[in-house]
């Protein structure tokens, strides 16, 4: 019994022992640093938030700043270069303006000049057939076969060959000669200057009527002499004038080189040998 009443008397002591004190709450109070209020601890982080933006926004616009410069100083050197280009373009139009002025010029001026050198070709042709106007043409006659005076053999042998009466036996020539030019396969055509014009249309006209004219046994033909343009232009119409002759229609070539058709009582002359095909394929048929 003894024993619980004295436990029963400590456990008040302990309680005690548990309490604070007075002076310790004082003690306390004493030590420990004042403590902020809400409202302080708010404004002083405001504060900081504030010098954090006007930082951040500060280094922001630096940043910015040294973008937009390099950006600035770009685009000012794509301005001048586009500056200098344009020049150049405006200038290269205008070369090429120029170019243009000066080839309309030209090409105008090469007209003339054509125009002219056709009209200057065609009076040379001209005066080229006007100084061979006594001269024939002897073809397919052997070479060498004249002997070395050209002149007198001729003189004799035309008239014999073509049946013509003359006073003293022979036609007056001028000249005779091959025509120049390397010896080949074919003999050299001998072109022969008549000294009288009227001479020239006598052989012409008694080639023509003549039937197998030929010397040494090679068949020999006779022509007016004439320049190579205007042979040119008469031969084109050969396929033509064959076929004239095949079908027995009466034609004749004229001077320089146009051809004349008698058909149905009507004369057709032509310029080229086209419209005359076209007309003998159209036509004649």
């Amino acid at each position: 019994m003894k024993s619980s009443g004295q436990s029963q008397k400590e456990k008040p002591s302990k309680q005690r022992q548990t309490q604070p004190k007075i002076s310790d709450h004082a003690s306390i109070l004493a030590v420990a640093p004042p403590l902020a209020n809400a409202s302080t601890m708010t404004d002083a982080s405001a504060l900081d938030i504030s010098a954090i933006i006007r930082e951040v926004s500060k280094n922001i616009g630096e940043v910015m700043e040294q973008k937009l410069s390099k950006f600035s100083d770009t685009l000012d050197k794509i301005t001048s270069r586009l500056d200098d280009q344009s020049k150049r373009i405006g200038e290269a139009e205008q070369r090429v303006s120029n170019v243009e002025d000066q080839l309309a010029t030209m090409e105008r001026r090469l007209k003339e000049m054509e125009k002219c050198s056709a009209g200057m070709a065609q009076r040379l042709d001209e005066g080229e057939n006007r100084s061979r106007r006594d001269n024939i043409r002897i073809l397919n006659f052997k070479e060498n076969a004249e002997g070395n005076n050209s002149i007198q053999f001729f003189e004799s042998w035309l008239p014999t060959a073509l049946g013509l009466s003359t006073a003293k036996g022979r036609i007056k020539i001028d000249r005779a000669h091959r025509s120049f030019g390397p010896k080949g396969n074919r003999p050299r055509p001998v072109i022969i200057k008549l000294h009288n014009s009227r001479d020239k249309m006598k052989i012409l006209s008694a080639a023509k009527k003549a039937q197998n004219l030929e010397y040494a046994g090679s068949p020999i033909y006779i022509a007016q002499d004439l320049s190579l343009a205007v042979r040119e232009k008469r031969r084109s119409f050969n396929d033509v004038c064959q076929k004239l002759l095949d079908k027995k229609i009466r034609f004749v070539m004229r001077y320089p080189a146009r051809l004349v058709v008698n058909y149905r009582g009507s004369e057709h002359t032509f310029e080229n040998a086209y419209e005359a095909q076209t007309f003998v394929d159209g036509s004649l048929e």
